[in-house]
């Protein structure tokens, strides 16, 4: 979502955060409050966003608006090739097992672009702002923090694992593992997941300390 219009950054803001009222992405913009609901108002039309009442018991009524499939798939997918029927289908004739081992291999591959991105490359913070440039390319809307203590917060504001993740859901322990894997001098934990329910998939990874 290079050189983003106004319609774009509602989309993101709205994948970020979720759920978000007019007031709330008003703050975003340099714009009027009629604009912007001109542009909520098309993305609704279009079918990109959807909308939701809030009845209050004092006051008026508001809207929060949230992404529907269609504008979910604004966002990049990394596993667009993947129908879910097909692999539902692999798990009637092979098993779920045989559906990880497949979905494994794919993990693979991508490892191994870690691993030769991160080959010539010592130092931890750098390793760490690498991997970040790595899923920024592919698309996970990628926000990094890093603690007093010298270890990091990676948040994925957009999974693109979603689409089969949701349906097995052990693609998010795969992903887990690859961090493990390519930051072997490190710890890595998962602390909170898209699919079940949260704004982001958060990893804290902490650089183990030299004896």
């Amino acid at each position: 979502m290079a050189n983003k219009s106004i319609k774009d950054s509602i989309l993101l803001m709205i994948k970020k955060e979720k759920k978000m009222t007019i007031a709330e992405l008003l703050e975003g913009f340099s714009i009027t409050d009629i604009a912007l609901r001109r542009h909520i108002h098309n993305l609704e039309r279009d079918g990109f966003i959807k909308s939701t009442i809030v009845k209050q018991a004092l006051g008026r009524p508001y809207y929060i608006y949230e992404l529907t499939e269609k504008g979910e798939e604004v966002f990049p997918s990394a596993y667009q090739g993947f129908s879910i029927d097909i692999l539902s289908e692999l798990e009637v004739i092979k098993g779920k097992e045989f559906v990880y081992e497949l979905l494994k291999l794919r993990m693979d591959k991508e490892q191994e672009v870690y691993f030769k991105a991160l080959a010539d490359i010592e130092d931890f913070d750098q390793k760490i702002q690498k991997i970040v440039e790595i899923q920024e390319k592919k698309g996970y809307l990628t926000e990094l923090q890093k603690m007093d203590d010298g270890s990091y917060l990676l948040q994925q504001f957009n999974c693109p694992l979603y689409s089969v993740a949701n349906h097995y859901s052990g693609l998010c322990g795969q992903e887990e593992s690859l961090l493990r894997e390519v930051l072997d001098d490190s710890k890595v934990k998962a602390t909170s997941c898209i699919t079940e329910g949260a704004k982001c998939c958060t990893f804290k990874i902490e650089q183990n300390q030299v004896k």
